[in-house]
């Protein structure tokens, strides 16, 4: 019987049996916690049918809720190029959309626009995080990596050393602080967007199944 979980379903539709398993030990010993990608290699779209219509649905969707929904979901379940291509996309189509809500976006001074990205970046990150629970982690003494994404100082060391960009985090209450919750929301937004079609197909899927 297929799942009832929209999230899962994603999961299990997206596996395309090149598990990024580098990533994930990455993760891993970056946060110091289990990633758990809910699904097993090589059970996706392509070997299993019940999932192949989600799959379907899935493609058919517009950049940003596919991109945001595989960034979400599929870290270590999607190919690294498949993976980093989805990140890129997400990004750009999670900034892109705040570009257009931002009051005065248009008077920001070219470097702080071009920042724009890496910021939605870092947020889909702290999305990610917030998304699968993800606990800080502390290094030997106690202290915080950085790793969860809830203060500027972890954004900006985040930023300058998985990405090397320098965040200017002075002002960080007058440039970014509702910058930063508005990409978080849109992230959110667009991810809510692509479970609530998911659910749908699969409220159709499961009802065909009971019928047969």
């Amino acid at each position: 019987m297929i799942t009832n979980d929209a999230r899962l379903a994603w999961v299990l539709a997206r596996d395309d049996g090149l598990r990024s398993q580098g990533v994930v030990s990455m993760d891993m010993a970056e946060l110091g916690v289990m990633v758990d990608c809910s699904a097993k290699g090589g059970i996706g779209s392509g070997s299993n049918a019940e999932y192949a219509a989600v799959h379907g649905a899935i493609q058919a969707m517009d950049v940003p809720r596919q991109s945001v929904g595989d960034f979400l979901n599929c870290r270590g379940t999607l190919s690294t190029s498949s993976m980093q291509k989805a990140t890129t996309m997400a990004a750009l189509s999670v900034s892109q959309i705040a570009a257009k809500r931002l009051p005065g976006f248009p008077k920001w001074s070219p470097a702080r626009q071009r920042m724009l990205y890496w910021v939605a970046l870092a947020a889909m990150e702290r999305c990610w995080v917030r998304l699968h629970d993800v606990p800080e982690k502390l290094d030997g003494k106690g202290r915080a990596e950085g790793f969860a994404l809830d203060e500027p100082w972890k954004i900006g060391k985040w930023l300058r050393g998985k990405h090397g960009q320098a965040l200017e985090l002075k002002h960080w209450g007058d440039q970014w602080a509702k910058p930063w919750q508005l990409l978080q929301d849109i992230a959110f937004e667009l991810d809510d967007a692509g479970q609530i079609e998911i659910e749908a197909l699969l409220g159709i899927q499961r009802r065909m199944q009971k019928a047969s």
